[in-house]
């Protein structure tokens, strides 16, 4: 078969998923492959470690494949792909647009590159009460970020960042409104960029669906606690099987989803567990998943719901294993650092930046403090870039720098977040720069002596049994390959 430029001909070669001929699929992914693994380990720019590459051909490979399951099985249509092809594939990750350019100018502006999403939650408000909830939300909190505003925000990233990916979270995206539109008026709106939408998935009925269909440039990422047992005792009874018609509203039709899974002390038995992957990839019909491991800041925090330093890595390994062999795509915010090349917070090129339904600017969404606020900025003439260049980012990229390392060097990509991993450098950094928090939770966090000794604690015997599986990593990565 003669070699195919897939760099060129890409859009063309993914019509090929949709052939039921095994030789052509396997002519094609042999050719894809090679493609992916030529783009990560041939990038001269990037100063990602090799173990780092390898992680990023992992995660690529088992979207891939994990994608291709659903197609297989019925549970994504045509249209969806033909539309993904055009927001994500080509204007996310290839850059075939102005995007490419939109990045280059601010990179001449500012001496770096701008960070590659935002995380924005539109509104606090939930129809849930879940227990331990990062943002506190409710059905009773109505702070929601107006319609300009969020368009506002929208076009600063677009034009003067190049974004082209954006995280929805909340609260319930879905009760989004504002000036009577919503957030699938949002993708609508912006129909050249890809939205990824964290949801409870109770408000998902064949009316979203369909929407979210025609639209084709949207996933729902959809939170689940484990079974239906675990589900229902964080989120309420019933919430289960609304969260199985939902996921029947959307393979209905053909709209790609994943899952979210909070990872605590009370479900991760389930989470090292294989049957749990194969369960949600084979059964239940997610293409992907992200693992977020509980973190003790929002809603009544408790340091005893998170995983300890021990199940980290077992948590870690059982991922890793997912990803590599079974080839699911399962990406944890803590464990899959190496995928990212370390933390992504503080608006680093390839990260992101945080912003709630207040207008405040974060630089993640587990660290819950700030300097600017995107009302204050507009009014005073500034814009979403500004706010990269506050004390607070500023010092946290020069330590994620400092601390990642280069490809020849790199630091412990096991431990990568400043504020779980190493509060002790957070702490100190958020004093220098007198940070504000968010809500008064944040506040009692930061204030309490018991609350630091209990993380410092946590991250000393982390980084005591992280770097031994980190060293193994070292030594394996090119066996794996």
């Amino acid at each position: 078969m003669k070699a195919i430029d897939l760099n060129s001909s890409i859009s063309g070669l993914i019509n090929n998923l949709f052939l039921k001929s095994q030789i052509s699929r396997n002519l094609f992914e042999g050719q894809l492959k090679k493609y992916i693994k030529q783009k990560i380990f041939n990038n001269e720019e990037s100063q990602a470690s090799e173990v780092s590459r390898q992680h990023q051909f992992f995660a690529s490979w088992a979207m891939y494949k994990s994608y291709i399951r659903n197609i297989d099985k019925g549970n994504i249509s045509s249209k969806v792909t033909k539309r993904m092809i055009e927001s994500f594939l080509g204007s996310v990750l290839l850059r075939k647009n102005v995007s490419n350019e939109k990045r280059r100018i601010f990179q001449n502006k500012h001496g770096m590159h701008p960070p590659s999403f935002i995380t924005i939650s539109p509104t606090k408000k939930c129809n849930l009460k879940c227990i331990g909830c990062y943002a506190a939300s409710s059905p009773t909190t109505e702070t929601t970020l107006n319609w300009t505003l969020l368009n506002r925000i929208m076009e600063d990233a677009y034009s003067n960042m190049g974004m082209r990916f954006f995280v929805i979270s909340g609260g319930e995206p879905l009760l989004y409104k504002s000036e009577n539109k919503t957030i699938l008026d949002l993708a609508e709106r912006w129909n050249d960029c890809f939205f990824l939408m964290y949801t409870n998935g109770t408000l998902i009925n064949e009316n979203i669906a369909s929407r979210m269909v025609d639209l084709g440039n949207i996933t729902p990422a959809i939170s689940v606690e484990g079974y239906e047992a675990e589900t229902d005792a964080r989120r309420g009874n019933g919430i289960y099987q609304r969260i199985i018609k939902a996921k029947n509203n959307l393979a209905s039709v053909g709209v790609p989803f994943g899952l979210s899974v909070t990872a605590t002390k009370e479900n991760v038995d389930i989470l090292l567990n294989e049957s749990f992957y194969d369960f949600y990839f084979n059964e239940f019909g997610a293409t992907y998943m992200w693992v977020f491991q509980y973190m003790p800041i929002g809603r009544d925090f408790s340091e005893d719901l998170m995983i300890s330093p021990l199940q980290r890595l077992q948590l870690h390994k059982i991922e890793y294993k997912i990803l590599t062999e079974k080839e699911y795509f399962v990406a944890d915010f803590w464990n899959s650092a190496p995928m990212s090349n370390g933390c992504i917070s503080c608006g680093r090129a390839g990260g992101y930046i945080y912003i709630n339904w207040d207008g405040n600017i974060m630089p993640c969404v587990f660290v819950p403090y700030y300097h600017d606020n995107i009302n204050t900025l507009y009014n005073t003439g500034k814009s979403l870039s500004d706010a990269l260049f506050s004390s607070l980012f500023v010092k946290g990229r020069a330590w994620q720098k400092e601390y990642i390392g280069d490809r020849n060097n790199p630091g412990n990509l096991l431990t990568p977040c400043f504020y779980r991993d190493h509060y002790k450098t957070f702490y100190e950094i958020a004093n220098q720069t007198q940070v504000l928090p968010e809500n008064e939770d944040a506040q009692k966090a930061f204030n309490s002596k018991e609350y630091y000794e209990f993380m410092l604690k946590f991250d000393k015997e982390l980084e005591e049994l992280s770097s031994p599986v980190l060293d193994n990593l070292k030594k394996n990565h090119k066996t794996k390959m």
